[in-house]
């Protein structure tokens, strides 16, 4: 910044702390006074603060009240012996307050907790003396106490006029009021009851003062400022009167001690303000300073030039104490606008106006004004952070992206948004109000709870939603548009709501203070460099410069061709060079350069220009680009004059060059001897530092890198201004990696300084590695926690403390008191001095080598990120040769580097939730880890880690290779890569180190193989396990076979098999064993044994189940019987299961048994006869059931008999395929009846009884039932099940009647057990004798179920239709047989038979039953049917009829139902219808015996 007016830049405000972070307790002040609360308008005008320094070391006890909220006082407590606050108090009062507080120290002897005194005042008079509780602990409570409380009214009498100015000290209160008198109250002193209390300081004396108002005099002007100060340790008050009258009151003997007219009579206005400096006892002079103001005359409100009147009071000391005005110091115009505050000392005076702070020394040569100096406040700042000042505008961002990556547009967006991003969340500039503020500005509104849950991200990802939302991403320039509204709000909104209140001075230090309305700032002082930058120079007597007065001309010319770069570029340019550094390895710095230099040389291409068409329209466009073609024009014309009078004035380039080297010293961050103790505190001085530092640094980055642009730029045009080749070689040899270096320290430092620390994970890294004997000894981490990840807590607060705690360095920090400009400067360069140089006494000088020390204390707080920033730059730049004077002594830390690197970006992945980013990090720390053991030097420098630091805690002397220590390094590695699910890489690892074990293990003599710990064979066979245990965490299920092989310890390599089949079996895998996909060489025996044993201990529930697997692993090796020995056993197991289950469970295992037993037929089905057995295993009792768990084993495995085995032992059963098979045929039934609730166990493969053929048939199970007959029923018996099954299926068919009178009582019991239970099958019969139509259907499903089986099964036993005709006549004698059985009864004729002949069912049999059953009619016809039958044959079978003994017919029967016909006449039972049927039988006998006499004699001729 440019001096003006006379004005030089001597500091910048630096952000001390935010009150985002300060809990406000809110308690209310309760009132005693009856006077109504004030009703007009709020006479409060502006917000004002100040402070209270109180003790030694003080308390700073800053105040404020505001225009919004004029009944509440806010404070806060600062103090450098403690963290900073986060306590405030908010005290409620009954009403407006004056603008005035004072806070002291509480002199009682009992305080009870109440160390500090509060004076207070209403704008009615009012007044409080309030005792604060220490540390604000009010506890739950809303009130303050009222026994805490001190309240009195200074307005009680009617002719006090209005309070106008009001001051304090301990014990009393003094109030100026308009009628001109000032009111002496000892509060706090003296009981408000008391003589004297109450007294008013007048001229006049003795009993004057008795009459009151009655002798008051000539009338006093209104009372326009109180000031209390002490002199020669007495209290005076210094009151200033709107007619220019100034007195000083002496507060011990309340009588006034000076008086005289301050007033010009020249000078239109009037006074009003008064500050008073503290008194120079050297001197013997009270400066005074009275704020003259011109438009109060009139009340005129025109434009106004306010003036401070300085003047120095001279007083002497004795019995008596005298003052005496001094001739007037000084006139200052304050120019335009009215100050804030002013505050004065004993030799400065301290203006605080919008535009600035401005310092003027009181005694200086000039009487008139003299030299003054400013301090650049937080808005000039903030300003140009966000591009929102006029003198940088925010086009030249988005111009300087547009070309810095024109190769790749997609890229312009994230840079600028990043910009953006950084300036919002810089520290000192974030503030959650002016924040939240700026979302609702946008609609986008918010609760305090609800803003108060947002992390860092969490803002940062809504303010990129919102640029979204508003259409930011359409394309860049919209984009960029959205963020400069968004920051031209937020600028806006900071202005407003953190204005400046007031300020204050610590008297002993001189720090300068500032209160806002939601920060509080301290100020700082220049560093030499800035001081030339700045231009705030006085000659050579300011800085520390090595060069005479011609160095310097040619430096100032230097710095001048700087400047002209840097504003033809613009300050974006610096931005966008340092995000390009924070964003590799997607975005190269060096890549930034090149554009940069081109807009140099030829400006701004018409394609960036072009993106401006839409907004600004073709003619503005086109306008613009004439504007910096001129512009360029000038500037390279500006350049071209510029170098070639440098030059002629240094007579050569190389005295240029020298300058220009030695300059670049100068920007060198300093390095300082730093041996002090100390203990870390996070104290207000701490914050001061870092952001102090953070603005140094980044006004030192920014002017390296303009020197940066100028180099190059002098290279590219080094034809045009005479440059040699032997400078250009200089230029880009020496000095370009030099400034390189420079702005690399810088830039790391600005880094550390306005990087926001990462929030503390759940499961920190550093507490993860313990195990691996990496600890944290951090002892005093707990401090910080709560502050990590919050945008005000940087990393360099860490590096800070840390420095503080381990090293013992920065004394300074500790001061009780805050610092001042000068100190502050100091502070911050002490510490930039550690960060980049180390302590004093340190082997290296360059920053890259105590880059180790700053990455070991970031990676032991957990800030990841940071510290592999900062390790992968020192890589970097570690790798290119032209690094400046450090290659040297980093190879010697390179080892640890990479160590730590590796380590920090092992710990990334574990927060990093992009699978590519995590994969990208893990394959560079598995690098990294490799590099640092095989750099040269690696021994030596991992054991040279610090043991505290908490890094591989081994013990090194017992390593007597190189190979040795890298072996454990390497298991080192493996393990920390384990513990992290990083299987890949550690199996890296685990293998580099196989290959070391036997250089490593190798004895050097036989006492060393005596003392060897562990055998090559163990080693390895621990480090093939974990290649093992990683490749099967992986599904690399070869791998960790090929693993298993080559494991040289049988011990380890059975647990490893162990783990591998159990591993496959729960991941669904373990088919790859039992298929063949793995040799198993020589293991075949060992997997068949884990199997058997998995398979012993588990459960059958298990899928796959492990009898499966041994079955199918049998299989595939020709196994046959063992593979059926195995299912085997899998369905005795579940036999054993299912008999303890619910019905569901059951049924499922029952499923599984005939699997088994289907698989164990099989199996047996492909071995020769001769072998087709098992043994049949032992079975468990249900004691032994009760006495084991499910792992536990259940079945003792019987081990299969060689395959040559042609017969079975005879003391042990056996099982062939025909056991089997009627076992799974029981099993079968028992299943199908567990599907219907129905209870039955299966004996194995022994013949059931015939009850379970009772209950198939009862459930309908008739294929089963039939299967279980024909299994185990031979010749007679099988007949007669099956008529038993028939004839309850016949049972079925016939509902009409009741159970009971269709089984009769002689009927078999096991048989009436067939229908028992099936009660919707009882017949039931209606009025009309019909069956329901339910039950009709019913039995027409057993009429078609009876006719398909009897069909079926009517080979096994012929007579069986004849029984089901019986079954039905019986159930029902009236009942219609159907047309299906009677066609089965009456057979097919042939041409052979005649009559009623037939097998066991026949015509004649069918005529046997209608005659038992009393069905007389079908019985005739039938008897019709056959002899007309007879009687109508073919002529040609006639010959066939006549044989003897062709034609039959069941005489017996015909003959008994012509008796039962005459026996029912005889009885009278339907005579009519007996006597027709006796006709008609009598005439079919008739013609029946005719035909036989015709055919009978007809043989009986053929005889003859």
């Amino acid at each position: 910044m440019e001096n003006t007016g006379g004005w030089r830049m001597a500091g910048m405000e630096v952000p001390l702390l935010s009150t985002d972070s300060i809990e406000w307790v809110q308690v209310s002040i309760p009132s005693s006074s009856n006077l109504n609360p004030t009703t007009s308008q709020n006479p409060v005008a502006k917000d004002f603060a100040s402070c209270c320094p109180i003790g030694d070391p003080p308390s700073y006890f800053i105040w404020k009240t505001s225009k919004s909220h004029s009944n509440i006082l806010e404070l806060m407590e600062l103090s450098n012996n403690s963290e900073i606050p986060r306590i405030g108090l908010r005290l409620i009062f009954p009403d407006t307050l004056f603008p005035f507080a004072f806070i002291c120290k509480n002199e009682e002897k009992f305080t009870s907790g109440n160390l500090f005194l509060l004076y207070a005042l209403t704008m009615s008079g009012v007044a409080f003396l309030i005792r604060l509780r220490n540390n604000f602990e009010y506890g739950t409570s809303s009130l303050v106490p009222t026994d805490e409380i001190l309240e009195y009214n200074t307005q009680i009498q009617p002719y006090n006029g209005a309070i106008k100015a009001v001051a304090a000290t301990a014990g009393c209160l003094v109030i100026g009021r308009s009628d001109g008198s000032v009111g002496y109250f000892q509060l706090g002193t003296v009981d408000p009851s008391a003589p004297g209390f109450v007294s008013e300081l007048r001229d006049d004396t003795g009993f004057g003062r008795l009459w009151g108002i009655l002798s008051r005099g000539p009338t006093l002007a209104g009372v326009q400022d109180l000031v209390i100060s002490e002199v020669h340790q007495r209290k005076l008050l210094f009151v200033l009167h709107s007619d220019g009258c100034f007195r000083v009151w002496d507060l011990s003997t309340r009588g006034k001690i000076f008086s005289n007219m301050m007033t010009d009579p020249t000078l239109p206005g009037a006074l009003v303000r008064l500050w008073v400096g503290e008194a120079d006892y050297n001197t013997g002079i009270i400066p005074l300073a009275i704020l003259h103001n011109q438009h109060l005359v009139d009340g005129e409100k025109g434009d106004s030039t306010d003036s401070i009147f300085l003047h120095g009071l001279r007083c002497n000391a004795g019995d008596r104490l005298t003052l005496f005005l001094e001739p007037s110091l000084k006139q200052i115009s304050l120019r335009e606008g009215e100050p804030i505050d002013i505050c004065l000392t004993s030799n400065k005076l301290w203006i605080l106006k919008e535009d600035g702070l401005v310092l003027h020394n009181l005694f200086c040569d000039d009487v008139n004004e003299g030299l003054s100096y400013y301090y650049q406040l937080q808005e000039t700042f903030i300003a140009d952070l966000l591009f929102q000042s006029s003198e940088h505008s925010s086009a030249d961002l988005f111009s300087l992206a547009c070309a810095a990556f024109s190769s790749s547009k997609e890229e312009v967006v994230p840079i600028v948004s990043s910009v953006f991003l950084r300036g919002l969340f810089f520290p000192g500039v974030h503030c959650n109000a002016v924040l939240k503020q700026t979302f609702a500005d946008h609609n986008k509104h918010f609760t305090d709870s609800e803003f108060g849950l947002f992390t860092t991200n969490g803002l940062k990802n809504e303010i990129l939603s919102l640029i979204e939302h508003q259409g930011g991403y359409e394309s860049p320039v919209s984009t960029f548009h959205c963020w400069n509204r968004f920051c031209s709000r937020f600028v806006n909104n900071w202005y407003k709501n953190n204005a400046a209140c007031g300020m204050f001075i610590d008297p002993v230090t001189g720090a300068i203070g500032l209160v806002r309305s939601r920060t509080i700032s301290i100020f700082r002082g220049l560093v030499d460099a800035e001081h030339i930058i700045y231009g705030s120079f006085d000659g050579l007597k300011h800085f520390s410069y090595c060069g005479d007065e011609f160095d310097l001309e040619i430096q100032l010319d230097f710095l001048k061709c700087v400047h002209d770069v840097s504003q033809q570029l613009g300050k974006a340019s610096s931005a966008i060079f340092y995000e390009s550094l924070l964003c590799r390895p997607n975005i190269s710095s060096e890549d930034v350069i090149p554009p940069f230099l081109k807009i140099l040389e030829t400006g701004y291409s018409s394609s960036i220009a072009a993106l401006h068409i839409s907004e600004l329209g073709a003619d503005a466009v086109s306008e613009k680009e004439l504007s910096n073609q001129r512009n360029l024009r000038k500037f390279s014309t500006e350049m071209f004059m510029s170098f070639h009078a440098l030059c002629y004035k240094a007579n050569s380039w190389d005295k240029i060059l020298d300058v220009a080297e030695r300059y670049l010293k100068f920007l060198v961050p300093q390095k300082m001897v730093l041996d002090v103790d100390f203990e870390s505190v996070f104290s207000i001085n701490c914050s001061a530092t870092v952001q102090a530092t953070s603005q140094i640094a980044k006004v030192m980055f920014e002017s390296a890198f303009d020197v940066l642009m100028l180099l190059n730029y002098m290279i590219s045009i080094s034809g045009q201004i005479n440059m040699s080749h032997s400078h250009v070689s200089r230029v880009k040899v020496e000095l370009v990696p030099m400034i390189q270096e420079i702005i690399t320290e810088w830039h790391i430092i600005y880094f550390f300084g306005t990087t926001p620390s990462e929030s503390p994970s759940v499961e920190d890294f550093s507490s993860r590695l313990s195990s691996l004997q990496i600890a944290d000894s951090n002892v005093d981490r707990r401090l910080w926690n709560g502050r990590l990840g919050k945008c005000e807590f940087s990393l360099a607060f860490i590096l800070l403390l840390s420095m503080q705690n381990f090293l013992g360095d920065l004394k300074h920090l500790y001061l009780t008191r805050l610092p001042n400009p000068c100190n502050l400067i100091s502070l911050s360069l002490e510490f930039t001095s550690w960060m980049i140089w180390g302590r004093a006494g340190e082997e290296s000088s360059v920053f890259f080598s105590n880059s180790i020390d700053l990455a070991l204390i970031l990676l032991r707080h957990g800030q990841y990120n940071a510290t592999e920033y900062l390790l992968s730059l020192v890589d970097v730049y570690s790798r290119k040769e032209k690094i400046f004077e450090s290659l040297q002594d980093i190879d010697r830390k390179m080892p640890t580097l990479l160590h730590l690197l590796g380590c920090c970006l092992v710990a990334q992945t574990q927060h990093e939730m992009h699978v590519p980013i995590k994969d990208r990090n893990a394959c560079e720390a598995v690098r990294c880890f490799f590099r640092a053991s095989s750099v040269k030097g690696a021994f030596a420098a991992l054991r040279s880690l610090p043991h505290e630091a908490g890094w591989l805690l081994v013990d090194f002397s017992s390593f007597t290779s190189a190979a040795a220590w890298k072996l454990q390094y390497y298991q080192w590695v493996m393990q920390l890569f384990e513990q992290f699910n990083m299987n890949d890489a550690a199996n890296q690892f685990a293998l580099a180190a196989l290959e070391l074990v036997d250089e490593a293990l190798r004895p050097v003599d036989s006492s060393s193989q005596e003392h060897s710990m562990e055998s090559v064979s163990t080693v390895k066979g621990r480090l093939w396990a974990n290649v093992f245990k990683l490749t099967l965490d992986l599904n690399n299920y070869h791998d960790a076979y090929c693993a298993i092989i080559s494991n040289p310890d049988e011990e380890s390599k059975s647990i490893c098999l162990r783990r591998f089949i159990i591993v496959l079996h729960e991941r669904g895998a373990v088919k790859m064993l039992c298929d063949g996909q793995f040799p198993l060489i020589g293991l075949v025996e060992k997997v068949e044994q884990e199997l058997a044993r998995k398979a012993e201990r588990s459960d059958f529930s298990t899928k796959p189940n492990p009898f499966q697997l041994l079955y199918a692993f049998q299989m595939y090796r020709h196994n046959w019987r063992s593979a059926a020995s195995f299912i085997y056993m899998y369905s005795v197991r579940l036999r054993a299961e299912a008999a303890t289950k619910d019905s569901q469970y059951r049924s499922l295992a029952l499923q599984e048994r005939l699997n088994a037993l289907s698989a164990a037929v099989n199996a047996l089905q492909l071995a020769h006869p001769a072998h087709a057995w098992i043994y049949s295993p032992i079975e468990e009792t249900s004691h032994d059931k009760d006495n084991y768990p499910n792992k536990k084993a259940r079945l003792i495995v019987q081990e299969p008999s060689p395959v040559d085995d042609s017969l079975p032992q005879k003391s042990q059963s056996y099982l062939d395929v025909e056991k089997l098979e009627s076992e799974f045929v029981l099993t079968s039934a028992e299943y199908l009846l567990s599907l219907g609730n129905i209870n039955w166990t299966s004996t194995g493969y022994e013949k059931p009884s015939s009850e379970l053929i009772d209950l198939l048939v009862e459930t309908n199970l008739y294929d089963m039932a039939f299967t279980v007959i024909l299994k185990f029923w031979k010749g007679s018996a099988l007949k007669r099940e099956l008529e038993r099954v028939f004839m309850a299926m016949a049972f079925k068919c016939c509902p009409s009647k009741p159970v009971s009178l269709l089984l009769g009582q002689g009927k078999d019991r096991r048989t009436h057990g067939l229908l028992s239970t099936s009660a919707h099958h009882e017949a039931v019969q209606n009025s009309n004798g019909m069956f329901a139509p339910g039950q009709q259907s019913i039995s027409g499903g057993h009429w078609l179920t009876l006719e398909l089986y009897l069909d079926k099964y009517m080979s096994f036993h012929p007579r069986l239709p004849l029984i089901v005709a019986g079954a039905l006549l019986s159930a029902d004698p009236q009942i219609e047989l159907p047309l299906w059985l009677v066609r089965l009864l009456k057979g097919v004729r042939t041409e052979s038979s005649f009559g009623m002949t037939g097998r066991e069912s026949s015509p004649a049999s069918l005529f046997c039953l209608y005659v038992d059953y009393g069905r007389y009619v079908e019985a005739i016809n039938l008897l019709i049917e056959y002899v007309e039958a007879l009687a109508a044959v073919r002529p040609a079978d006639v010959i066939h009829r006549k044989k003897p003994f062709a034609v039959w017919f069941p005489y017996t029967s015909i003959e008994r139902l012509w008796c039962l016909l005459e026996e029912s006449v005889r009885l009278g039972h339907r005579i009519d219808q007996c006597e027709k049927l006796k006709k008609l039988l009598h005439g079919v006998l008739l013609n029946h015996l005719n035909l036989l006499k015709v055919d009978s004699d007809d043989a009986r001729s053929s005889i003859i």
